[in-house]
């Protein structure tokens, strides 16, 4: 190899390494995260009591002291894991999308009788009532409405999918116990 070469390929490398790095090392800003509102503006830890209202169907839980415990229905049993799984899942709910300002036909939004109402009640006493509507085309988020507010916004399905299981805990009744040593499941 000739020094005319050699010098010439190391121009060349110079070249493109300053290429790299006024150019393609610049640092990219990073795209705006898109942070979500919060449904509920309340603090989980305050919660006393929730009551859970279906069409014909009722609980209302009570913090007793670190769990939950059914008031109503008289001798119902929930764990009362799964009441914080619901009461946390609707306290941490963000807003997916916002449907509508006013809701002139609650009846596609599943906001009429056959709805969920959710009274949430602080330390304060005061009660934060939602509404749960039926779910999106999609099946992955649930239609809700807070208390008096117009507007119908997206929260996640998570909340029904607790309030299922709270509504089937319900009518399970009682589990059934097994013989003291016997396997789980025969």
């Amino acid at each position: 190899m000739r020094w005319r070469q050699v010098i010439l390929l190391y121009v060349v490398a110079a070249g493109l390494g300053g290429w790299y790095w006024f150019v393609e090392r610049q640092v990219k800003p990073a795209p705006p995260s898109e942070s979500r509102a919060r449904f509920l503006q309340i603090d989980g830890e305050r919660l006393r009591e929730i009551r859970l209202r279906r069409p014909g169907q009722a609980m209302v839980g009570r913090r007793d002291g670190v769990g939950w415990v059914v008031v109503e229905p008289v001798g119902g049993v929930v764990p009362s894991d799964l009441i914080a799984a619901f009461a946390n899942a609707l306290v941490a709910a963000e807003e997916i999308a916002r449907v509508a300002d006013r809701a002139d036909d609650a009846n596609q939004y599943g906001l009429d009788e056959r709805a969920s109402r959710v009274e949430m009640v602080s330390e304060s006493g005061d009660p934060i009532v939602v509404v749960l509507g039926g779910t999106n085309p999609t099946g992955t988020a649930v239609y809700a409405r807070r208390g008096g507010a117009p507007e119908v916004v997206l929260v996640g399905r998570n909340i029904r999918y607790y309030e299922d299981l709270i509504f089937q805990a319900l009518s399970a009744g009682k589990a059934p116990t097994t013989e003291h040593g016997a396997p789980v499941g025969g």
